[in-house]
């Protein structure tokens, strides 16, 4: 019978347990949890250096030890990672909102979108209240390379302030007092611990009988039918010994039913991946179903309280040592159908630290980089998202427009009168022909025009209203001369992918 070592911690620095699924060339993403491989290495490294560790070793890697992985606590109440296959409609809304599980009756609404759940919640009733975890990040550069290999990477972290609550799941009573001996005062969690980051403060270690799902496991035995939530990463052998997703042979047998089948599921998959720092090799990958994932299972037959109860405890599938495998199974989650954000984490905010000139120079161009990168992806977004309004006009009044544009991105003053004096020019001509409708083409054109000249560039392109970039003032990352720049290729590219529309539809554009 297990019993299980329930610690709560709060992490009073930054804590960074990189993601390697998610994480991308010069960029590291961390986890939002802490895994269940993370814990069990804290326990081995203390336990290591002692004169009977060689006899518990074994014990320690075996599933009579289990590493459950530690999630954020928000209110006083333990989270569960957001249960997928929720859907909502376009509008913004306070308060609750509704959804529709796609787990439950296999479709949703057509023109609705995935509800967005943050990173964990809580099931209270018929609703989810969900919350995120708050993360930062910072900037570092390859040092003892070559010059040319002298790259910027960024690494994310999650902040200081939060609290985690985690179990290990312990079948040998001869090793309780050692696991628990761990979670003294403080514990080390994490990469970059040489660099201020991972120290956390144990805020209560003890041993609890079950696990805290009864409020969420049914009461009765399920007829016919279930829903089962992944608490964690996901995956079982088949009859070969291969990796599937689910052996629903092995399923039958632990849920003691017949016939079980999928009727619907909401799910997603994650290749997880580890690295052995003792021989500095990557541990093979496997491909699992990923945390939140749910199952709507039938079958012929009834699933006991007690079946239910067992599997929630020892888990399904490979690698339940290191926390993989955990499920639960839902209450009434048919009944779940409304939506609500929790409060906002309250926790510490991790201290800005002083910045070396050479960092600082550093920093700045990457923030620059960056920025830029933005800046241009919303020109595109406002360049198809926004018609030029020119009615009448010809490609040839449009092609000077544009010459103007190029010609003059590079001088503001002169490039400003040189429109201005466009415009008055076209406006006069089209007063002399007596021509309403094109003379009004040519207003709204300057209307357009000058609204983009004069507008404020964030404002414009829809960016949001921050005074910084990565901790350096926008300010000084634009000049005056880079905004105006801007702006005149944001003029350009609005008038080449009208000619280029127009000569698609077969118009015809003279530029």
């Amino acid at each position: 019978m297990y019993r299980y070592l329930r610690y709560e911690i709060e992490n009073r620095e930054p804590v960074r347990i990189a993601d390697d699924a998610s994480s991308q060339s010069g960029q590291t993403t961390t986890l939002r949890y802490i895994p269940g491989t993370t814990i069990r290495g804290l326990v081995v490294s203390a336990l290591a250096g002692r004169p009977d560790f060689p006899e518990m070793k074994k014990a320690l890697f075996s599933t009579g030890v289990r590493y459950l992985n530690a999630y954020i606590s928000r209110e006083g109440k333990e989270l569960l990672p957001s249960p997928k296959g929720f859907y909502e409609d376009k509008k913004e809304a306070a308060g609750k909102k509704k959804m529709e599980n796609v787990a439950v009756k296999g479709d949703f609404t057509e023109g609705w979108k995935r509800a967005a759940l943050g990173r964990f919640a809580l099931l209270e009733g018929d609703t989810v209240r969900y919350y995120n975890v708050d993360t930062g990040s910072d900037l570092k550069i390859k040092m003892n390379v070559a010059e040319e290999d002298k790259n910027v990477f960024r690494n994310e972290y999650i902040t200081a302030g939060n609290r985690f609550v985690g179990y290990i799941a312990v079948e040998i009573p001869e090793l309780e007092e050692a696991v628990k001996g761990v979670f003294a005062e403080e514990i080390i969690l994490g990469n970059a611990r040489s660099a201020g980051f991972g120290r956390c403060r144990v805020v209560s270690a003890a041993y609890v009988d079950r696990l805290p799902y009864d409020g969420l496991l049914p009461k009765e035995s399920q007829e016919g039918s279930c829903y089962m939530l992944l608490l964690s990463n996901l995956a079982m052998r088949d009859g070969n010994g291969e990796l599937c997703g689910l052996n629903r042979e092995e399923l039958e047998r632990l849920m003691g039913v017949e016939e079980l089948k999928t009727a619907f599921c909401a799910t997603s998959t994650v290749d997880v991946r580890g690295y052995n720092r003792t021989w500095g090799i990557h541990t093979p990958s496997a491909a699992m179903y990923e945390q939140g994932s749910v199952f709507h299972f039938t079958y012929r037959g009834a699933l006991s309280v007690e079946k239910m109860a067992a599997i929630a405890d020892s888990g399904i599938g490979i690698r339940r040592n290191e926390g993989f495998g955990r499920v639960l199974f839902l209450d009434q989650y048919e009944k779940v159908e409304w939506k609500e954000k929790g409060e906002e984490n309250r926790g510490e905010v991790f201290p800005s630290r002083a910045v070396h000139p050479e960092d600082e120079a550093v920093l700045k161009l990457a923030a620059g980089n960056y920025y830029r990168n933005i800046i241009n992806r919303k020109m595109v977004e406002y360049v198809v998202g926004h018609p030029l309004q020119k009615g009448g006009l010809a490609g040839s009044q449009l092609g000077r427009l544009e010459a103007l544009t190029t010609a003059y991105k590079y001088d503001s003053e002169a490039g400003r009168k040189a429109i201005d004096r466009y415009f008055a020019h076209a406006k006069e001509k089209e007063q002399n022909r007596k021509t309403q409708k094109a003379r009004s083409s040519v207003s709204s054109l300057n209307r357009i025009v000058t609204e983009i000249l004069d507008a404020d560039l964030d404002a414009l392109l829809g960016l949001e209203a921050k005074e910084s970039v990565m901790g350096v003032r926008k300010a000084d990352l634009l000049t005056t001369q880079d905004v105006y720049r801007l702006k005149m290729k944001l003029l350009t590219e609005l008038i080449r992918y009208d000619n280029k529309k127009e000569g698609e539809n077969g118009n015809g554009a003279a530029v």
